[in-house]
């Protein structure tokens, strides 16, 4: 019995899952790569966690949020951002 009252204690606590396409992911992966803006201050602003926003890097890094480009066309155009960025 204590066990049911505590399962629907847990689910009527759990949020639905939130998605986020593919530009809002890039905007905040940039803004964290450029310096801008650091990750936990993303994290906290949209709340997420800051471990999505890694994966979210490690993603951008691999090219999967560049459509219809080949996978060494986006990972030099990252590149060329990651060394604009260290200019500034």
């Amino acid at each position: 019995m204590r066990t049911k009252k505590r399962e629907r204690k847990v689910s009527s606590v759990m949020r639905a899952r939130r998605t986020f396409d593919e530009k809002f992911k890039r905007q905040v992966v940039e803004s964290v790569l450029s310096g801008s803006v650091s990750q936990v201050e993303l994290a906290r602003e949209y709340t997420i966690s800051p471990l999505i926003i890694s994966r979210w890097k490690k993603e951008y890094k691999q090219g999967k949020f560049f459509e219809n480009k080949s996978a060494d066309y986006a990972r030099l155009e990252i590149r060329v951002k990651e060394l604009k960025a260290s200019l500034i």
